[in-house]
C-alpha cells in the first residue's frame, strides 16, 4: 500500500493526461473495473471516451482507483513527480513504472461498433494516442469479430476454415430455391417475409427445430410453412460449407456455450471489453458479449437509451434498461 502523497501525485498525473475530458467523461474513463454502462446522447463526445478509457486502460490499468504501486517510490521519485506535473516532460521515463496497476496488453482489449466505418474511426484514433501497439487491439464490428473466432474454432460446429459468408442475394437465391422444392408460393408467402422470419428467429437464437416446435404448438400454418423453410434452408448452408450474416452471431454464441475450452481462451484473452451503440444489440449480440465477458466481467457498455436504429432488425432496448 502506497502513502498518501504519492496516490495523490499519481492521480494528478493520470487527470494530466486526460485534462481535455469534463468531469463526466473523466468518470467514465476512470472506471475501468466491473461491468460499467455509460448512457450519452448524440454528440456528447461517446466515442472520445471510448478512445481514452482504452487508452487510460493500455497506459495506467487501474492506477486511478488503486492504492497499490509497483515498487516503494523514493523521496527522488516523489520529486520526479512533482516536477513533472510543473511541466518537466524529461522525468516521465524515470516514473512511468510508478504510475501503472495492471496494465491491459493492447490484444486483451475487444472494442465492439456496428459499422466498419466507426470501427475504422476507432482504429484510426487509437493510433494516434497509443502508436502501433494499438494495431493489436480487437476493434471491430460485431460480425468481423465473430467471423475472427470462428476461422479459427469454427471446425468443431461442422465448419471449415474457409467457410463462405452468403450476402442478402446468396440468401434470397437460397430461399427461393427453398420455396420451389417445398411448393410454397411466393403469392403466399414472399421470400422476403421468410428471410425476415428466419431473421427475427436467429436474432432471438431460436434454432429451426425450436420454430417447428412453436409453430406447432400454436397450430399457425404459415408458421409451419416458414419452420419448413427454415429448416431446409439451415440445412443447405450447411452442406455449402456456408454461414449468412445472422449465422455469424449465432454460431460464434453456439461456439462458446458448447465448448468450454474455446470459450474459457476467450474469456481469459480478453480482459477488457467494450461495446459501442449498445442500444442497437439484439438477443443474439447480448448473450455473446455475455459468454465473452464472463471471464473477467470487466465489460464497459455505451449507449443511448433514447435511440435506436436497428429496432427493425430485432435490436431492444432491453438490454440497456437490464444492464
Amino acid at each position: 500500500m502506497a502513502d498518501k502523497e504519492f496516490l495523490e501525485l499519481r492521480k494528478k498525473i493520470i487527470e494530466k493526461d486526460f485534462q481535455h475530458m469534463n468531469d463526466k467523461q473523466k468518470q467514465a474513463i476512470f472506471q475501468v473495473k466491473g461491468p460499467v454502462l455509460i448512457l450519452a446522447g448524440a454528440g456528447s463526445g461517446k466515442t472520445t471516451v471510448i478512445v481514452n478509457r482504452i487508452a487510460n486502460i493500455v497506459k495506467y490499468g487501474n492506477a486511478y482507483n488503486s492504492t497499490e504501486c509497483a515498487f516503494e517510490p523514493s523521496p527522488r521519485d516523489l520529486r520526479s513527480m512533482k516536477a513533472y506535473l510543473d511541466g518537466d516532460e524529461d522525468v516521465l521515463f524515470d516514473i512511468e513504472d510508478l504510475l501503472s496497476v495492471e496494465p491491459a496488453r493492447p490484444w486483451q482489449i475487444l472494442a465492439i461498433t456496428f459499422t466498419n466505418k466507426a470501427a475504422n474511426e476507432l482504429k484510426e484514433r487509437l493510433e494516434k494516442m497509443l502508436g502501433e501497439e494499438a494495431k493489436d487491439i480487437w476493434a471491430s464490428t460485431f460480425h468481423s469479430s465473430c467471423v475472427r473466432i470462428l476461422r479459427r474454432d469454427g471446425e468443431v460446429l461442422g465448419y471449415t476454415k474457409h467457410f463462405t459468408i452468403y450476402d442478402s442475394d446468396d440468401s434470397k437465391r437460397l430461399i427461393k430455391e427453398c420455396q420451389r422444392q417445398l411448393n410454397i408460393s411466393d403469392s403466399v408467402i414472399s421470400y422476403k417475409a421468410i428471410i425476415g422470419e428466419i431473421s427475427r428467429a436467429k436474432d432471438n437464437l431460436i434454432t429451426p427445430e425450436e420454430y417447428e416446435k412453436k409453430a406447432a404448438a400454436e397450430k399457425d400454418s404459415r408458421m409451419l410453412k416458414i419452420a419448413s423453410a427454415y429448416k431446409m434452408y439451415q440445412s443447405e448452408l450447411k452442406k455449402a460449407d456456408a454461414m449468412d450474416f445472422d449465422d455469424i452471431i449465432v454460431n460464434t454464441v453456439n461456439l462458446l456455450e458448447k465448448y468450454s475450452d474455446v470459450r474459457e481462451y476467450y474469456q481469459r484473452k480478453f480482459k477488457y471489453i467494450m461495446v459501442d451503440e449498445y442500444q442497437d444489440t439484439n438477443h443474439a449480440q447480448y448473450r455473446l458479449t455475455e459468454l465473452l465477458a464472463g471471464g473477467h466481467r470487466n465489460i464497459c457498455v455505451v449507449g443511448d437509451d433514447d435511440q435506436s436504429i436497428y429496432r427493425f432488425r430485432g435490436a431492444t432496448i432491453e438490454n440497456i434498461l437490464s444492464f
